[in-house]
């Protein structure tokens, strides 16, 4: 009987279409590279693929800072990324962007089926929102004093100087990053995928062995805490994927770029 190859798909951690590529992104493509090219050395039928990571909030601004659309920047920057990784020899099979029309019809096919599975629920929230702006801020637009220890100048969802993670409606002092504003809070509806329905399917698999038992470690701590439903939408003004049947909600980038 013969025998079947292996067959191995890779990919790397996307870089994002806001920049160019630096060190820490060459570090991960040559060693997956050397990996690739060493499994195909050995007759398996190994299959190298990447994107440049093109949505979302950081990408809209920083386009809008050099006075281009964010579509022109994310095909300008996914040309220098495949570029830069070809003078270090690395050898994509396919080096393509989040912001294609193939994704975009894998991700609403996606969410049809989770929508046709009532797994999908609209819930009204409140968030930090920047009036000076007109938009409402991720996290990571939001700085101040940290809850917990009160250092200065962190960021709304965590501090570097003592390790504490909390909600940017709890940072102490918060100033939007775009204005300096405080930022106000503002009900917006929002979509959330039903992850707590999973926990059990989620622990079954992980107590097989799906994972390394460092990771099964930390996922642990996870499902102590209590799985939490998780937001898939966020507001206008968005870069990315409308999401159907809506004027003014997008497609969360961490549901799209995966």
């Amino acid at each position: 009987m013969e025998k079947q190859t292996k067959k191995i798909l890779v990919t790397s951690a996307l870089p994002y279409a806001s920049g160019p590529i630096h060190l820490g992104h060459l570090v991960e493509y040559i060693q997956a590279d050397i990996w690739v090219r060493f499994q195909r050395l050995r007759g398996r039928n190994c299959i190298f693929v990447c994107a440049s990571d093109a949505h979302g909030t950081p990408i809209m601004l920083k386009a809008r800072e050099k006075g281009i659309s964010a579509e022109d920047m994310v095909v300008a920057y996914q040309q220098e990324h495949q570029r830069d990784l070809g003078r270090f020899m690395v050898e994509f099979d396919n080096f393509y962007t989040t912001h294609s029309e193939e994704n975009r019809e894998l991700v609403e096919e996606i969410y049809h089926r989770l929508t046709e599975r009532n797994l999908i629920e609209r819930r009204l929230i409140e968030q930090a929102y920047d009036e000076e702006a007109g938009m409402f801020l991720p996290d990571r637009f939001i700085r101040g004093t940290c809850p917990a220890c009160g250092a200065t100048d962190q960021h709304g969802d965590s501090c570097e100087n003592c390790g504490a993670t909390y909600s940017p409606g709890e940072i102490c002092e918060p100033k939007s990053i775009l204005t300096g504003a405080p930022p106000v809070l503002k009900e917006s509806e929002h979509l959330f995928f039903r992850l707590v329905e999973f926990e059990a399917i989620l622990r079954d698999w992980i107590a097989n062995g799906a994972v390394d038992i460092g990771v099964a470690r930390k996922l642990e701590e996870w499902f102590d805490a209590g799985l939490r439903d998780w937001d898939i939408s966020r507001d206008t003004p968005y870069f990315g994927f409308r999401i159907p049947d809506t004027e003014d909600k997008y497609f969360y980038v961490w549901l799209d770029a995966p």
